[in-house]
């Protein structure tokens, strides 16, 4: 398969500017990482149970996916001024769901901190858009991000549980404040060409026989992720591990899953896509189930790191998988709806799945849903649909540069 991609037209980022992106994702995505934390305090402070704490939180992840799936032609028409509103409402609404008298009010307030964060998000992708070296860029601002969300998780832990119950939010709010201005500063970053942006308005029909298959072991994978994640502190409070030991063991393992990432830089994972996937998802579907069983603190680690790099390891591939259907980057967009979405229902339907089914009957069902990605890995990587996608690469670029020859 020739792998045909569109020149790269903007020049790399500075590392002031990776920096500045780097803030700004980490709060746009700061309530991936700190769902354990909220859901434990929401539990501990309104007396709710875990399927109302989890779906309360995931309002945040709809939210953010909202934002991705509407605003972002809107936001690419002025960046600079919406980072800054993003940022300062983020925050606002971060701190408002410490004063508001119920549930409810809670929840429409995490929706509104989601729709904020989105505009972050998109924001950043759109200043990695066409740019040379955007895997590394990637790297950097994944790497630096998840050192600022894991080092606020671990600081909150170590704060008294009572103060933490009842200011959650202000504390991620004030957190967030002291990277608030490089954060705001990153809609700079977006501006400039965009490559095939502004192709031709005439677009081939999308490849929906492998596109399908990627989103659902994208949806699938994902929202195993996020459900078991959801309910660690639930998990580690029934195990009786301490909460300032909850928090390290959390952080720890939002690092060191990112080596799974790594199954994507050897010079063989290209053509051993299937079964490093087929390997990934069994482990997935595995450690998910042990999460449920296990007896201390250790296990607890080990099985939550298992789920984590496993995850990591697919995300490479899906993600190249669909830069290979569609150059000029539009499906990617589409994409980051999809996994938000999965995000939402893993992270909605946790804590009802734990109450009504059990810790091993929980186990078992995400277990079931990492498995059945299997099948759809095999569509999405078969060699039949590998060639389709070379033919229709090739075919795209070749029809956009004829428009701008």
């Amino acid at each position: 398969m020739t792998d045909i991609t569109p020149p790269a037209t903007r020049p790399d980022l500075s590392l002031a500017a990776l920096l500045r992106l780097s803030c700004a994702y980490a709060i746009a995505t700061n309530g991936t990482i700190l769902m354990p934390l909220i859901v434990g305090a929401l539990m501990r402070r309104f007396g709710a149970g875990e399927d109302a704490a989890t779906g309360l939180a995931a309002l945040e992840i709809a939210g953010i996916a909202i934002s991705c799936a509407v605003f972002p032609r809107w936001i690419a028409r002025a960046p600079r001024r919406l980072a800054w509103i993003a940022t300062l409402c983020t925050l606002l609404a971060q701190a408002a769901g410490a004063w508001m008298p119920d549930i409810t009010a809670v929840g429409g307030a995490r929706l509104a901190t989601g729709l904020f964060e989105g505009v972050l998000f998109v924001v950043v992708a759109a200043s990695l858009a066409n740019r040379p070296a955007a895997e590394r860029a990637w790297g950097v601002i994944i790497l630096v991000s998840g050192v600022i969300d894991c080092a606020l998780l671990v600081a909150a832990y170590a704060m008294p549980e009572g103060f933490v119950t009842r200011w959650v939010f202000v504390v991620i709010a004030a957190a967030f404040a002291l990277v608030a201005l490089p954060a705001a500063a990153a809609g700079g970053d977006a501006g400039g060409p965009v490559a095939v942006a502004a192709a031709a308005p005439a677009r081939a029909a999308l490849p929906w026989r492998t596109l399908l298959p990627i989103w659902a072991v994208m949806m699938l994978v994902y929202s195993v992720l996020s459900a078991q994640w959801a309910l660690a502190d639930v998990v580690g409070r029934q195990l009786r591990i301490a909460p300032e030991r909850i928090g390290p063991v959390l952080a720890l393992v939002s690092l060191l899953g990112t080596v799974g990432a790594l199954s994507a830089s050897h010079r063989r994972s290209h053509e051993l896509r299937r079964p490093i996937l087929w390997a990934a998802e069994l482990l997935m579907g595995g450690a998910a189930l042990w999460f449920f069983l296990v007896q201390g603190w250790v296990g607890f680690f080990v099985a939550q790191l298992l789920v984590s790099f496993a995850y990591y390891a697919v995300t490479p591939f899906l993600t190249s998988r669909i830069s290979a259907l569609d150059p000029d980057g539009s499906l990617l967009s589409r994409s980051i709806v999809v996994t938000f979405l999965a995000a939402f229902i893993g992270t909605a339907v946790a804590g009802t799945a734990l109450t009504q089914l059990g810790g091993l009957g929980c186990g078992l069902a995400l277990g079931a849903c990492a498995l059945l990605a299997l099948p759809f890995t095999g569509k999405a990587f078969g060699r039949g649909q590998l060639d389709h996608a070379a033919r229709r690469t090739a075919t795209s670029d070749l029809g956009a540069r004829r428009r701008h020859g």
